[in-house]
């Protein structure tokens, strides 16, 4: 009985750990990639992008 609750408490750490660490791998790589540019950010609450200040846009 206590062998099966240790082995299932561990089960479920284990599953968190690792979904936790799927997220935050997931999360680093996407925030390289917006950086680098192959993601665009996420919209404004109105859900228009507002391009003013990048520096393509004052190009000229």
């Amino acid at each position: 009985m206590e062998t099966a609750l240790i082995l299932g408490i561990g089960g479920v750490v284990l599953l968190f750990l690792v979904i936790f660490t799927g997220l935050l791998l997931a999360g680093r790589r996407v925030r390289r990639g917006r950086r680098e540019g192959r993601y665009q950010y996420r919209a404004k609450p109105n859900g228009t992008y507002d391009n003013s200040s990048s520096c393509a846009a004052g190009s000229g």
